[in-house]
């Protein structure tokens, strides 16, 4: 049941297209300014059914990384799970996706109408013009890779959420990947913990 959830989250996440800002909510009755410490949930890792490759234990790695480094950034300290003021999760998801292309590959000219001469209404000439094109149509695949980052109570009541997905580019470095990971983190953790809410 959980895991259909889960899918169920990650497929609608992934139909609200490529995001090129992250998306976020959260509880405002929490009060996230008093929030010190942190832990991950106990088995937190990607879908393990996702046989994607860009959904592998390295990447899983980096994730984890990518967060710790934010969050220790931003202050908090990572302690034992019963002893933490929150609870950290991620889901990742690899879906394939296709855009359709239109382009013109040669206008042609053509033309059509009368207009009649001053000197007789019965003398009219061919004169109207106009352009067309011939249109070409392609349709290309691509994968879209989506990253959620959630934060739980000790209750286990999601009380933060985060998410972006970005178009995932192949026969990249290790370090480009790095890279990319980092950053769609950094940009989801930015809102992490909202300002201004409950003291």
């Amino acid at each position: 049941m959980k895991k259909n959830i889960l899918i169920a989250l990650l497929i609608s996440v992934g139909l609200m297209g490529c995001q090129t800002t992250a998306d976020y909510d959260y509880d405002n009755s929490v009060n996230f300014s008093s929030l010190k410490t942190y832990a991950w949930i106990i088995q937190s890792n990607v879908n393990t059914d996702n046989k994607s490759f860009y959904l592998s234990d390295i990447s899983h790695r980096r994730m984890i990384t990518a967060i710790d480094s934010n969050l220790i950034a931003k202050g908090f300290t990572k302690v034992a799970p019963e002893q933490a003021d929150v609870l950290v999760n991620y889901h990742a998801a690899v879906v394939n996706k296709k855009e359709r292309e239109i382009g013109n590959t040669h206008p042609y000219y053509w033309d059509f109408g009368y207009y009649y001469s001053r000197h007789s209404h019965h003398n009219s000439h061919y004169n109207s013009f106009g352009w067309s094109y011939d249109y070409n149509r392609q349709t290309r695949e691509y994968k879209e890779g989506t990253l959620v980052i959630d934060f739980v109570n000790q209750q286990q009541e999601l009380i933060w959420r985060g998410s972006k997905g970005s178009r995932l580019q192949s026969k990249q470095t290790p370090e480009q990947r790095n890279s990319k990971i980092e950053q769609t983190v950094t940009s989801i953790m930015t809102q992490f913990p909202p300002q201004g809410t409950n003291q």
